[in-house]
């Protein structure tokens, strides 16, 4: 009976070891897992960190060509309202010139 409860509690023992080792295999194998998913949820995240910097950067060039277009017209517009007024005063101008040099007050 001695022996009997000798080799029971060897194989107690045995199968405390072989759980142990397969809880330690388990919980290297979970850490595993879980580096892998956290490289790959970085992998993507970057990825779309990427996408989303591509599409601000196109978003913000047609926006920095709406400006620059805007920006003409209204250069285009001061121009000419500029060009409008010379003109308009150009008969006055040219009299002052006119009484300058023919020395008239």
């Amino acid at each position: 009976m001695a022996k009997e409860t000798m080799q029971a509690v060897s194989q107690a023992e045995q199968a405390a070891r072989q759980t142990v080792e397969q809880a330690r295999e388990a919980s290297r194998k979970l850490v595993e897992d879980a580096q892998e998913q956290g490289r790959q949820l970085i992998a993507k995240a970057v990825k779309e960190a990427g996408k989303k910097a591509e599409v601000l950067g196109i978003v913000a060039k047609a926006d920095g060509e709406k400006a620059a277009a805007r920006a003409d017209q209204e250069t285009d517009r001061l121009q000419a309202q500029l060009r409008e007024a010379a003109e308009q005063r150009r008969p006055q101008v040219l009299a002052e010139i006119r009484k300058i040099v023919l020395g008239q007050s």
